[in-house]
C-alpha cells in the first residue's frame, strides 16, 4: 500500500498540477488554465485550512486531518483522466475512466490501510478534491483538450511518476505547528 500511496503525495501532485497548467497553455486554453490555477488553490487551500482548523481545535478521533492525498489525488489525476478519456470513445472511453476512478480509489484506501486518517478524514479529502475537479470541468475543458495530443502530459505524468515517486513533501508538520500555534485560541471557540 505503501507503493500507491507514493502517488498521492504532494512531491509528484505538484509537479503534474503544473505540468497541467502548462499544458492548458500550450493548447490555447487560457480560461481553463486559469480555472486550473482556482481549483488547485481551493483544493489545497481547503484541505489545508481543514488541517490546521482540526489540528487547532480537536474534532475527537472520527476527524483527525482530511486527507490531502485523497483530495489532491482526486483533482490532479481526475483532471487527467478526463483529458485522456475525451479522446477515447465507447468502451476506450469506460475503461480509461475506470481504471482512474480505481487508482484514486486506490490512493484513498491505502491511506486508510496505512493508518494515515480516518475513513472520516479520506471522504473529506475526497469531497473536496472531486468538487475542486467539477468547478474545474464545469466549462468542459475536455472538448478543447480532445483537439490536441495528450500524449505530452501523459509523458510528463510518466516520468513525474517514475522520478519522484519515492519523494515526499513533508507539509504535515507545517501545518501541525501552525494548528499548534493556534490552539486554543479564538479559533476554537
Amino acid at each position: 500500500m505503501t507503493f500507491l500511496t507514493g502517488f498521492g503525495d504532494l512531491a509528484i501532485l505538484l509537479p503534474l498540477a503544473a505540468a497541467i497548467l502548462v499544458w492548458l497553455f500550450a493548447i490555447g486554453a487560457p480560461g481553463a488554465a486559469v480555472r486550473w490555477l482556482v481549483a488547485v488553490a481551493l483544493c489545497m487551500g481547503g484541505i489545508g485550512l481543514l488541517k490546521v482548523y482540526f489540528f487547532a481545535c480537536s474534532a475527537g478521533e472520527t476527524v483527525q486531518s482530511p486527507s490531502g492525498h485523497s483530495g489532491f489525488a482526486a483533482l490532479v489525476y481526475g483532471a487527467i483522466v478526463a483529458f485522456v478519456s475525451a479522446h477515447a470513445v465507447g468502451l476506450a472511453q469506460l475503461a480509461v475512466r475506470t481504471v482512474g476512478v480505481a487508482f484514486i480509489a486506490g490512493i484513498a484506501v491505502s491511506r486508510l490501510v496505512l493508518h494515515a486518517h480516518t475513513p472520516l478524514d479520506v471522504a473529506t479529502g475526497l469531497l473536496i478534491g472531486v468538487a475542486t475537479l467539477a468547478f474545474f470541468l464545469w466549462e468542459s475543458p475536455g472538448r478543447q483538450a480532445s483537439a490536441v495530443s495528450v500524449r505530452p502530459l501523459l509523458l510528463a505524468a510518466v516520468v513525474f511518476g517514475v522520478l519522484l515517486h519515492t519523494r515526499q513533501l513533508h507539509a504535515e508538520a507545517m501545518v501541525q505547528a501552525i494548528g499548534s500555534y493556534l490552539k486554543g485560541g479564538p479559533l476554537c471557540s
